[in-house]
């Protein structure tokens, strides 16, 4: 994760910035960022990438990786720190949507021949290879803005979503509501924070939360969480750093102690 906090001039004049420093990041109250731009073939392939590397290295699954994803992370926000304050919330969007629609197309095509396969299970050697380099994948880094926004509403058609209705009588489209698919496991990460009893143990449990803050983050910009499970990380995350302040110096005796406690919170 990115280390920039908000300095008294930024709070003063409104130019928040995210934790990598850069301004114009904030979604609160706004939808309108939630379309399909142009982005440089360089961040096409950062994204390439890191989807390649999700299937290879992890058979489909994120892995957890703190340092592959701060990289990859700050690859995105040095990308951002380039375009016009007003174009960075929409390439973020972007971005997002190419990893998912290229998550999605080559999960599909490993199903089509292995039928049932889910994500962390083995992928047959020499698969993956095929399917990267294949005419599907090309097509969706070559496609124009316009091209892969009329790809998207293609597979989502208008008169197929649900909607839901609000005060009045009007309906908005179900696609416009946080879907929940990305959610902070509270009670785990508590549980894990109150068996850590040394230093060494807390920073597993930041090092946990790091990372559910950047899932949630990233869920909240492609509308798979709401804002309210990013509220949960980070009060979870100040709690853990006055942890940290708590059991700082505990000796060698202490750490054997809660050694055991604390791996059995971790497996649950």
């Amino acid at each position: 994760m990115g280390y920039y906090r908000n300095t008294i001039e930024d709070l003063y004049s409104g130019h928040f910035k995210n934790s990598y420093g850069v301004e114009g990041m904030c979604i609160t109250g706004r939808n309108d960022y939630k379309k399909i731009i142009d982005v440089s073939d360089d961040m096409k392939e950062h994204v390439l990438k890191e989807v390649k590397k999700s299937y290879y290295k992890y058979n489909g699954m994120s892995g957890g990786n703190e340092r592959e994803d701060e990289a990859y992370a700050r690859g995105l926000n040095e990308y951002y720190k380039t375009l016009d304050r007003e174009d960075r919330l929409s390439a973020a969007w972007t971005l997002g949507q190419l990893n998912l629609e290229l998550s999605g197309a080559v999960t599909a095509a490993i199903r089509e021949k292995v039928p049932g396969w889910q994500a962390g299970e083995q992928i047959p050697e020499g698969m993956l290879d095929e399917i990267f380099s294949s005419k599907a994948i090309e097509t969706i880094l070559t496609r124009k803005p316009e091209e892969a926004k009329e790809a998207k509403e293609a597979k989502e058609p208008k008169e197929d979503r649900l909607t839901l209705e609000q005060p009045g009588g009007s309906e908005v489209p179900e696609e416009e509501k946080p879907s929940g698919k990305v959610a902070f496991n509270q009670e785990k990460r508590s549980r894990q924070l109150a068996s850590a009893k040394t230093a060494a143990q807390v920073q597993v449990v930041l090092s946990l939360l790091k990372q559910d803050l950047a899932d949630c983050e990233n869920g909240l910009a492609n509308d798979m969480c709401d804002e309210n499970e990013v509220r949960k990380v980070r009060a979870m995350l100040q709690k853990a750093q006055e942890r940290m302040s708590e059991v700082s110096g505990k000796g060698q005796e202490q750490e054997e102690e809660s050694q055991g406690s604390f791996l059995i919170n971790m497996l649950m």
